[in-house]
């Protein structure tokens, strides 16, 4: 069965309604089937991202760590992001090299079971429950880094 991507999209745009006061944004998409959202909260910038398509009952939220970026050279955030991949449960960690270096965080999120369409309650307590982690761990990076200058 072929899930509407139309229902997802309304579907995240109600969850993220919950968690900002910001209207999201759509973000632009190659794949036919694929969807997202640009928010903002608390000052940082979220993505969330979707496929309807392949897998329509996972979710994937995304920010970047700015107060990282460029920090100590491309070396010295290649050994960080591999300490936060090890150190940080549940949480991903990429560095972006160009065209100036950044961190991305991100957490992913099975909101159905297995090619279903997830349901309003169990999107917005997700969609929380994930924003929360990022918050969480960013502010830890944020506090560790500051203690270490």
């Amino acid at each position: 069965m072929l899930i509407p991507i139309e229902e997802l999209k309304l579907l995240y745009a109600r969850a993220i309604a919950d968690v900002t006061d910001s209207p999201p944004r759509p973000l632009p998409s190659a794949e036919r089937y694929q969807g997202g959202f640009r928010f903002l909260r608390n000052g940082a910038e979220y993505r969330l991202a979707f496929d309807a398509l392949e897998s329509p009952e996972c979710m994937t939220l995304q920010t970047n760590l700015e107060f990282v970026s460029g920090r100590a050279g491309l070396e010295a955030m290649r050994r960080l992001v591999a300490q936060l991949n090890a150190e940080k449960q549940g949480v991903k960690f990429v560095l972006v090299e160009a065209p100036a270096p950044f961190v991305v965080c991100s957490v992913e999120a099975i909101l159905a079971g297995y090619r279903r369409i997830p349901n309003t309650e169990v999107a917005e307590t997700i969609l929380q429950s994930a924003v929360r982690r990022l918050e969480d761990v960013t502010e830890e990076i944020r506090l560790d880094l500051g203690q270490r200058r």
